[in-house]
């Protein structure tokens, strides 16, 4: 127990942190001795870089990762009992699902309107996970206790009406990213070099990012300003959005490293 402890101070760097981890590992332990199924709330990229550490560090194995769709940003953790080696998505055991919000067509949504609305029905944001944007309005994955709810209760986003059904994770209706490519040089391949280019800021800005937590690498947090980067990496910077590593494409006639990259829209 104490060693447990130790690993999670060491890793957390607040303490709703160190609550939140110390829950993950009190989800796995209640999996193992009572042998049923045991899930966590959404974590968003750094607490579940921190929570996947953590169960690595502690010897854990029979977990996985569930978003609802290949590339979720915000997922849950699932414990498997020693019966079950994986969880399919319409199992009763999944601990999430999915609303399907139907606006007008005429009506222009966010991100923050849906978003907005959910927090004023008090829902926590750890009951929430990606919110996927469409013409028809918006597929949410949710946690599966309050799907209910919802379905009762979430008629508008903003001031525009919505109609709501629960869908299978299935029928998730991805968004498809527009992207906008970008040719650029760099001085090298670190990885603020590269988001400096990427997101149009300067590289000392693109430091302070990465230094202050928010950059992450393949959906994993990096504090590392000189970490080297390669084709078909992802970089994500909050508030500012996400992209990926195209392609590496030589040196120009100055010296400098020519890249290829995608922006995500």
């Amino acid at each position: 127990m104490k060693q447990r402890a130790e690993r999670i101070k060491k890793l957390a760097q607040s303490a709703e942190e160190r609550i939140q981890l110390t829950r993950v590992l009190e989800k796995a332990d209640t999996c193992r001795e009572k042998c049923y199924v045991t899930s966590t709330r959404f974590l968003d990229m750094r607490e579940a870089a921190l929570a996947e550490e953590l169960l690595h560090q502690s010897g854990e194995h029979r977990w996985r990762f569930v978003g609802g769709h290949t590339d979720a940003e915000r997922r849950v953790i699932v414990f498997l009992p020693d019966y079950l080696e994986e969880l399919e998505a319409d199992s009763e055991d999944m601990p999430i699902t999915a609303i399907r919000c139907t606006k007008n067509k005429a009506d222009t949504l966010t991100h923050r309107d849906y978003l907005g609305s959910l927090m004023g029905l008090q829902i926590k944001r750890e009951c929430i996970g990606d919110i996927l944007i469409g013409d028809h309005g918006a597929d949410i994955v949710v946690l599966k206790e309050i799907a209910p709810f919802l379905l009762l209760n979430y008629t508008k986003a903003g001031r525009k009406n919505l109609s709501t059904e629960e869908i299978p994770l299935s029928r998730l209706i991805v968004p498809v990213p527009k992207v906008t490519h970008i040719r650029d040089t760099v001085a090298s391949l670190r990885l603020d070099a590269v988001c400096a280019s990427l997101f149009r800021i300067p590289r000392t800005r693109a430091v302070e990012a990465i230094k202050g937590g928010r950059v992450f690498l393949n959906q994993r947090p990096c504090m590392q300003p000189d970490r080297e980067i390669r084709e078909g990496d992802k970089i994500t910077l909050r508030g500012l959005g996400r992209g990926e590593v195209d392609e590496i494409l030589g040196e120009s006639r100055k010296k400098r490293i020519v890249i290829s990259l995608k922006k995500f829209v």
